[in-house]
């Protein structure tokens, strides 16, 4: 593992009721892996933790309220830009019938490896994708 320590940064896999597709968004043009899909989330600030970060950085990209209520596994992982430590969250919206921002997409678990994904989702696409 590289020195120091890693950015800590809290992601939420969001499934939509009653048919368990997972939101995923397209990353903006300008930042680092534009184009590529991920699941929405962002840095953990000071004083926050991780599921706190999650729900903040899901309502901020997506438009949607979640409610993260189980940590399903923590990846670290070297970029070249920098060292991060993901905590993935599943999570619920709290309102099932609000709509996210259009640059977000629901998708079927099996047809997350379709997409693109920077390459610390690995695991947890294909984890997902096997679990349906």
């Amino acid at each position: 593992m590289p020195e120091g320590e890693p950015t800590l940064v809290g992601i939420g896999i969001i499934r939509r009721v009653p048919d368990g597709r997972i939101l995923i968004r397209e990353r903006p043009a300008g930042t680092v892996y534009a184009g590529y899909w991920e699941f929405p989330g962002g840095k953990v600030e000071p004083g926050e933790a991780p599921d706190q970060a999650t729900a903040r950085e899901c309502l901020e990209e997506t438009g949607l309220a979640v409610l993260p209520h189980r940590l399903r596994a923590v990846v670290e992982h070297a970029y070249p830009h920098g060292f991060v430590r993901l905590h993935f969250f599943d999570c619920s919206p709290i309102d099932p019938d609000a709509a996210p921002d259009p640059a977000c997409r629901w998708v079927a678990p099996a047809d997350l490896p379709a997409y693109r994904f920077p390459e610390a989702n690995e695991a947890i696409l294909a984890e997902l994708a096997a679990d349906g």
